[in-house]
């Protein structure tokens, strides 16, 4: 995917701005891969916006068509106003599809969230607003079963890469992200 107009920077925050956009418009996505890392950033949506942060991308156009193709996701959403928001492990702060928080400190649509996502050989923790509230362990058994009764049970490849590309999804709706930060472990 190429990055379009949609991504603008406005004080120092990446700001997608769906009337922006162009066709081609796509995600944002580092250039390094990750496998243990400590990400943390914060983000807003405009009501009724549906984003996320995806994990283990791994960015080969021509086998994965689109950064969720492979990547895990936590989801950036506006629970109240997206229809996403009435799916059960589709809500803020979830891991898509998998996992459903334990909790929901999500704050209001126009307010800034924090979050942490912590990947350390294989367990992958994700604190929203100060409170941890998912905490898995990545590609044993139960992590398997996991996959196999969700919607990507059928997807090649998907959520097996143990590192990969950290991507800002463009989902067509207006959201922001600021004071990203990456750490290595």
């Amino acid at each position: 995917t190429t990055t379009g107009s949609g991504w603008q920077v406005q004080d120092g925050t990446l700001h997608l701005d769906p009337k922006a956009k162009e066709k081609g418009d796509g995600d944002l996505v580092t250039d390094k891969e990750y496998g243990n890392f400590h990400l943390k950033l914060e983000w807003k949506v405009a009501p009724k916006s549906n984003s996320g942060v995806l994990l283990f991308v791994k960015e080969e156009p021509a086998t994965y068509h689109q950064t969720y193709s492979t990547g895990l996701e936590m989801q950036v959403l506006d629970n109240e106003g997206h229809p996403d928001g009435k799916i059960t492990k589709h809500r803020a702060g979830d891991l898509y599809d998998l996992v459903k928080s334990s909790t929901e400190p999500v704050k209001a649509v126009g307010e800034w969230n924090q979050v942490e996502v912590v990947s350390n050989n294989g367990k992958l923790d994700f604190t929203l607003n100060g409170v941890k509230i998912v905490s898995t362990t990545l590609w044993d058994e139960q992590y398997k079963n996991l996959i196999a009764g969700s919607k990507f049970a059928t997807w090649k490849d998907f959520g097996t890469f143990k590192s990969g590309k950290i991507a800002l999804q463009d989902h067509g709706d207006e959201v922001w992200y600021r004071n990203i930060m990456i750490k290595e472990l």
